[in-house]
């Protein structure tokens, strides 16, 4: 038995950040705020986030500073991922008008704790983003922590409201990657390729690729046209019952692609532009970032027709699959007892057999989806956002 799985070690632990969260919540709390006064016409912000850990709350980060410099402002990403696990760790960072802490909500002091010096001289938002329709249960409703809290998509948002009883503005993700025109296949000399991504690291059983493999078996059991491409996230995954029985359908299926190790940017693109499909039958989602990365590159999108996606998801612009609500356990033991969508299978399978049969319906939905998210269209909204926060009138009051 490792160390770290003991009871005494787990003990410890509980007790260090408990004693920890009580002093850092004391001392970060935002009663003696010191503001720039007066107005300022392109505030100096500061997204801060544990960049270290390249998961999907980091790659938020760095897509809303990308945003930010769109605009014009003098945005600086101040990574804390080091500083995070040793308490006595200040992180070098001059005083900004705005700080954007990008993190998970039981997570924010650790993440804050590093900038304390700062903290108090401008306006500090919580970015949260939320997969479940139920509020979360582990996050601690520290409102005096901070100004403001952004979360992605509007269903994040009604599920925050119930946690924390404090400003929350939609402030949704842009991707400014335009690509110079929507996928393309070529029926009789290509096959088609769906594309389905998961992180091994969260829950499984939220993304479903499963689900995208039974609905891919279901339309196409014996077609020799098709392929479909799975991505997880982590090159080392630790065995568990869920992954070990995607593995072993996957390894059932000659046609079935596992893609398992992390990719660089470039890598990313390069694969979403082997497929043509994406299809994201996930439970659900706080946004969705892979769905709208989709859409940018020009593939067709199949997704479920719930949560935080339906923000930029259209019947047009993507094929929505219908669901029932079920309340179940999280297989993967990240949520515990959950109430999420289960997208129909059979529908998902029509679905793809009706963009294999019609290649003009692909083209028909790939370019609407193409179209709908370019990124002035992205930015216009990002700008019309930060019109409703804290950022919008462009000043800081004392």
């Amino acid at each position: 038995m490792s160390v770290v799985s003991t009871p005494f070690y787990r003990a410890a632990k509980t007790a260090y950040y408990g004693i920890f969260n009580s002093l850092a919540e004391a001392a970060l709390r935002r009663t003696n705020t010191k503001f720039i006064r007066g107005r300022v016409e392109k505030p100096s912000i500061k997204v801060v986030s544990y960049y270290g850990w390249q998961n999907g709350i980091s790659e938020g980060a760095l897509l809303q500073r990308a945003a930010f410099k769109a605009l014009g402002y003098d945005a600086e990403i101040v990574d804390v991922t080091r500083a995070m696990s040793n308490p006595f760790a200040r992180v070098e960072c001059n005083v900004a008008d705005l700080i954007v802490i990008h993190c998970g909500g039981n997570q924010f002091l650790r993440a804050a704790w590093p900038l304390r010096d700062v903290l108090p001289h401008g306006r500090v938002v919580a970015y949260f983003a939320w997969e479940l329709p139920d509020p979360p249960r582990d996050w601690p409703p520290s409102r005096l922590l901070w100004d403001e809290i952004w979360t992605p998509s509007r269903y994040s948002a009604g599920a925050l409201s119930q946690w924390c009883d404090c400003p929350i503005k939609v402030v949704p993700h842009v991707l400014l990657r335009d690509h110079t025109k929507p996928r393309e296949w070529r029926k009789g000399e290509e096959s088609l390729r769906f594309l389905a991504m998961a992180d091994a690291r969260s829950s499984l059983s939220r993304k479903n690729p499963q689900g995208a493999v039974k609905a891919f078996q279901l339309a196409f059991p014996h077609d020799g046209d098709v392929e479909l491409l799975v991505k997880l996230h982590k090159t080392e995954i630790r065995s568990s019952p869920e992954l070990d029985k995607l593995l072993a359908e996957i390894k059932l299926d000659s046609r079935i692609r596992l893609i398992n190790q992390t990719m660089t940017r470039d890598e990313l693109d390069r694969l979403f532009l082997e497929a043509h499909v994406f299809v994201s039958l996930h439970r659900a989602e706080g946004f969705g970032i892979p769905l709208l990365e989709a859409q940018t590159l020009g593939l067709a999108t199949i997704a479920t027709a719930w949560s935080g996606s339906m923000d930029f998801t259209t019947q047009e612009a993507s094929l929505l699959i219908p669901y029932k609500m079920t309340t179940t356990r999280d297989a993967g033991n990240v949520y515990g007892a959950v109430t999420w969508a289960e997208p129909d299978i059979e529908a998902a399978a029509d679905s793809m057999r009706k963009l294999r049969d019609s290649p003009g319906e692909l083209a028909r939905v790939a370019a609407a989806g193409w179209q709908k998210s370019r990124s002035q269209i992205q930015l216009d909204r990002f700008a019309n956002a930060l019109e409703q926060t804290c950022l919008g009138n462009h000043r800081i009051v004392a």
